[in-house]
């Protein structure tokens, strides 16, 4: 019985590492070619996003909208983000480290690593970003829009949808956030 337990464990770790070398073929080549790291400082409002897993589907389109703030200190970018989750706005302080090239980042948190890589963006009106995270053994992808301002996002939305749809993203896995402000207003405060 241990054998046969020692193999679906085996297979099992095999399969996860085969989906995450899939995951990561998935999204090479995808970066922002010239990428400059000092035009995607600044305040970012997250206006939308597209996911296949559950904490990410369905249950974001009623979400209120998040934001971020992109800083370079000593050499790493430096991120606060805030958004929603469970009924509450959520503060989070990362470091993002470099790798593999100028528009993909390592993201190392509590609950796990992230990978981020700025696949789309003009550096004044919109940035997409796409994020694989294992969590739990778990592979979690989602692509993320964000703008500098609320005012007139359709071509941001347009080429978001298309940059998702390229990327694996269905239609239905695409949901713009609700325009609440509850969350971004806590984070330009520093009420959270």
């Amino acid at each position: 019985m241990c054998s046969v337990a020692r193999h679906m464990e085996s297979i099992m770790l095999f399969t996860l590492l085969g989906l995450c070398v899939g995951l990561a073929a998935g999204t090479e080549g995808a970066a922002v070619k010239d990428f400059d790291i000092s035009k995607i400082l600044g305040f970012w409002y997250e206006i939308a996003l597209a996911s296949k897993m559950g904490a990410y589907g369905l249950a974001h389109k009623e979400e209120k909208m998040g934001a971020m703030v992109v800083e370079l200190k000593e050499n790493l970018l430096a991120l606060t983000t805030t958004y929603y989750n469970e009924g509450h706005c959520v503060l989070e302080k990362v470091a993002a480290t470099q790798v593999d090239g100028p528009a993909k980042f390592k993201v190392t948190r509590i609950s796990g690593e992230k990978e981020v890589v700025v696949v789309a963006t003009d550096y004044m009106t919109y940035t997409v970003i796409d994020i694989t995270s294992l969590v739990a053994g778990v592979v979690r992808r989602a692509m993320k829009l964000y703008s500098r301002s609320l005012d007139d996002n359709g071509e941001a939305l347009n080429n978001f949808q298309k940059v998702a749809l390229k990327h694996g993203f269905s239609e239905t896995d695409i949901c713009t956030l609700k325009h609440d402000l509850t969350c971004v207003n806590a984070l330009q405060s520093g009420q959270i």
